[in-house]
């Protein structure tokens, strides 16, 4: 019996090498991006971050991004000029403790994951708290330590929450609706850490299973579809086309097509909505065009794509430059 175990075991790993290593040498990316602005540097003035997380844009352009360490919201132009700012450290309605993930909802509300005040907190875009949802706890309508926010188009709001490693849907209301996942890891449908989540175009949900290193879809009810990263998503990380290691953030552009931000391997990640690998952004460093640890993605109408560049405490945005036919 040990003999055929042993046996089994370099089968698999040629098959490995075969179907899933070899052919992501010959992948090549279907698309190109070019740099086009930065702005951002460490620190708390106007402008400044530390440790920013999520970044979301409204329907008039503006760009908000959660300055997670800061406790607060910055809003910007489109070009990256100052605004406005809200938020100090607290738990009261207005103030924040580490907001991570935000999003907006149809109806033009701003929804921040507040990773350390086990909350999902609503704001208007000028900075007024509409209210929260969420209590501390493990037990379904309450978070421990929820990362991502994002909300459907009949206002459902689904939360990312970070240590119950589970994906939970409320109604627009706050009420509790369902979960979906589960504590686990390798297995369809579990989840190890999911920090972020991210509505498709056909109100199916994508989830950013962050320690499994994988992306999970599912249906609208909540039904298993899909993963991807690394061989069968089964939850191996690497570095090649279509791996990762760490999957933190989420978006979705008009096309339907899914953004990845790839935490260690310092880039962001593009597939279709089936999870077919099209492109990545970025490499290691702090130059223009490079990241340390990329952690969310944004895009407007026309296709720019705003990242997060949280190790470097700056946005940096790219402009789809030509398709390769």
């Amino acid at each position: 019996m040990k003999r055929k175990i042993l046996l089994a075991i370099p089968v698999f790993i040629i098959l490995l090498v075969v179907f899933y290593i070899i052919p992501l040498f010959f992948k090549s990316d279907k698309e190109t991006y070019r740099f086009v602005s930065t702005w951002g540097s460490e620190g708390s003035q106007p402008g400044q971050f530390s440790g920013p997380i999520g970044v979301a844009i409204d329907k008039a352009g503006f760009i908000y991004v959660s300055d997670a360490e800061n406790n607060r919201i910055q809003k910007f132009t489109s070009d990256g000029a100052f605004v406005a700012e809200w938020g100090s450290e607290g738990d009261e309605l207005g103030q924040l403790s580490r907001p991570m993930h935000i999003t907006f909802s149809p109806d033009g509300k701003l929804y921040v994951a507040e990773y350390l005040n086990d909350r999902i907190q609503i704001f208007d875009t000028e900075g007024n708290s509409l209210g929260a949802i969420g209590t501390s706890g493990d037990e379904p309508g309450q978070f421990d330590a929820p990362g991502g926010v994002t909300v459907d188009a009949q206002g459902n709001i689904y939360v990312a929450d970070f240590y119950n490693h589970r994906v939970q849907k409320f109604s627009k209301e706050g009420k509790f609706l369902s979960l979906i996942g589960e504590s686990g890891q390798v297995f369809s449908g579990k989840l190890h850490y999911p920090t972020d989540i991210t509505i498709g175009n056909d109100g199916s949900v994508y989830v950013a299973d962050a320690y499994n290193y994988r992306v999970q879809h599912f249906s609208i009810a909540g039904k298993f579809l899909r993963k991807w990263g690394g061989p069968l998503g089964l939850g191996i990380p690497g570095v090649w086309k279509g791996w990762f290691k760490v999957a933190t953030g989420t978006a979705v552009d008009s096309a339907g097509n899914i953004y990845v931000a790839d935490f260690y391997n310092h880039r962001i990640q593009k597939f279709s909505p089936k999870g077919d690998y099209i492109t990545a952004l970025g490499e290691a460093g702090n130059g223009e065009g490079q990241f340390d640890r990329p952690t969310d993605i944004a895009i407007d109408q026309n296709g720019r794509v705003y990242v997060v560049d949280f190790g470097n405490n700056r946005i940096q945005v790219f402009q789809p430059e030509s398709r390769k036919r």
